[in-house]
């Protein structure tokens, strides 16, 4: 099943932020399927709580969601102001609403990939057309991503008794740092990551004064950084990483980036450049995988930057649901 939440997929411009993540590219993928009502669910939704956050957050992180830190929340979150107190990528004279607006739809967001989780474990198959937000980490949002709503998702099923297990598979072009820190000691929820060898979130010092890693370098379970011209060998190494996990779990939740697209429009993806084949080919690798082991799978969407990021989730759905 597709699932399609419009009121939480917020356009970005809206708020004055001139990141090129395409508010219309999950109504894109919506549109392809709009002559298949059968093949889509718009749930009406909820924002996840301040309970629910503390199942991947701190406190501190999460009270200020919804008190009057928010704000300074989503400026470290988007990195709307550079080291000198000046705004970067960030126009408050085309901003329409306040960030707490955007904050609520985050948290809506949040609760559909909860929610697309929970029809994974009851059909077998989902794709939640937003979430994935990777990069959020337990102190904080980060990289775009302010919550992190893959790990709320699956603790809120073990909570709730409906899994015990799962696996994170995250395809996103970057590295899923922050899914990698909240687990780090968590032995139900493997990670793995295959992304960009270098390149920002693996950028400066890998440790701090004290010697301590900084937390995005944390490792996944299992990382496979792939290097500048090794496009070639992206599906062989996937394939075995695969393989390389064990389990089967009782949930596999895949972190579906679009942005290893070579017409990807966001600067610190262009180290990795597959072609729509190459993703295609990528998508329904682990769809089989997983469908052959018997295990119930949900897409998140995650990263995917510019006009033409929708093609890459369309091919795969066409292909699966038709």
């Amino acid at each position: 099943m597709i699932i399609y939440s419009p009121e939480s997929i917020p356009n970005l411009l809206d708020f004055g932020i001139e990141i090129p993540l395409n508010a219309d590219r999950s109504q894109k993928v919506f549109e392809n399927f709009r002559g298949h009502p059968e093949k889509i669910l718009i749930p009406k939704l909820l924002p996840i709580d301040k309970n629910e956050m503390l199942l991947a957050h701190n406190k501190d992180f999460s009270e200020n969601l919804f008190n009057e830190n928010a704000d300074r929340e989503i400026i470290k979150c988007y990195e709307l102001m550079d080291e000198k107190g000046n705004f970067n990528r960030y126009n408050p004279n085309i901003q329409k609403y306040p960030f707490k607006d955007l904050v609520n739809k985050i948290l809506l967001q949040a609760a559909g990939s909860k929610y697309s989780m929970e029809v994974a474990l009851k059909t077998g198959f989902s794709f939640f057309l937003g979430g994935g937000l990777h990069h959020a980490m337990t102190f904080g949002g980060r990289g775009f991503c302010l919550v992190n709503d893959i790990v709320i998702g699956i603790r809120s099923l073990q909570k709730n008794k409906k899994i015990k297990t799962a696996w994170v598979i995250d395809v996103d072009a970057h590295k899923g740092c922050g899914t990698a820190e909240i687990t780090q000691a968590d032995d139900s929820i493997k990670t793995l990551s295959i992304h960009m060898g270098s390149g920002w979130p693996l950028e400066g010092p890998k440790n701090n004064q004290n010697g301590d890693l900084y937390p995005w370098f944390i490792p996944s379970d299992l990382d496979i950084p792939i290097e500048e011209g090794e496009e070639s060998l992206y599906l062989t190494k996937l394939k075995e990483g695969l393989l390389k996990l064990e389990g089967p779990p009782d949930l596999a939740v895949i972190v579906c980036g679009s942005d290893p697209f070579e017409k990807d429009e966001l600067a610190s993806t262009a180290k990795l450049k597959l072609n729509l084949s190459q993703l295609l080919e990528r998508d329904l690798l682990i769809y089989k995988f997983f469908k052959k082991l018997g295990v119930p799978q949900c897409y998140l969407m995650s990263g995917g930057y510019g006009s033409e990021s929708h093609k890459v989730y369309s091919q795969f759905l066409e292909k699966i649901l038709y």
